[in-house]
């Protein structure tokens, strides 16, 4: 009977991370919504650049970038929130919960399926679980069978840019890069040349800012 005890109370640690410490309350107006994780915030005047704790979404390069900039947009900008501040990233950035009424933003786009949970940062039970559902329902960016995550797509090396003046010949292919979901000509350095693509028609994608796809 102790025994069984002791396995219950071992596995409570284990499930039920505590929750992140917080050092302040701030309030503010959503001036600008950066990405799907980082808000611009006015507090007294004066601008609060916010990354919100505990989820990473997709950058704006990314397939479902803009989509989840999108949704962060349509819970926050323009609103008056609640930042609770849970401490301060290497860049200064504010790390913290953003509440809107009763809703944990946060927490809100993992589970529509527009962010991560940070499990590098963040141990939290409740929220891992939002995000094993949204992956199972398919919602958001897990429409993808295997969407890459931000944290993987930042250590990807840089395909060194071409000069247009090197751009030349007929075109005789596309790819399409389905990291960022831009077209890339045959023409183009970036053509084949990406971690995650396929071919792909003329139409398909946003087109390569370097061979105009």
């Amino acid at each position: 009977m102790r025994f069984t005890a002791l396995l219950v109370l071992v596995f409570s640690c284990v499930s039920f991370a505590t929750p992140p410490k917080i050092t302040e309350q701030l309030t503010g107006k959503v001036v600008r919504v950066t990405d799907g994780d980082t808000v611009t915030v006015l507090v007294n005047l004066k601008p609060l650049k916010v990354r919100l704790y505990g989820i990473d979404a997709p950058e704006t390069k990314q397939s479902f970038g803009n989509q989840s900039k999108a949704a962060l947009a349509a819970m926050v900008f323009g609103k008056v929130i609640t930042v609770k501040k849970t401490g301060t990233d290497k860049y200064g950035r504010t790390l913290g919960i953003i509440r809107y009424g009763n809703t944990d933003v946060n927490a809100k786009m993992i589970e529509d399926g527009w962010a991560w949970h940070y499990k590098y940062y963040n141990d939290e039970d409740r929220l891992a679980k939002l995000e094993t559902k949204a992956k199972k329902d398919k919602l958001g960016l897990w429409a993808d069978s295997q969407p890459l995550a931000p944290w993987e797509f930042r250590r990807q090396p840089r395909t060194p840019t071409i000069s247009k003046k090197t751009i030349q010949g007929p075109t005789t292919g596309y790819w399409l890069n389905l990291s960022s979901g831009v077209r890339h000509n045959s023409q183009c350095g970036n053509y084949k040349n990406t971690k995650r693509g396929r071919p792909c028609g003329p139409n398909e994608g946003r087109p390569c800012g370097i061979c105009k796809g």
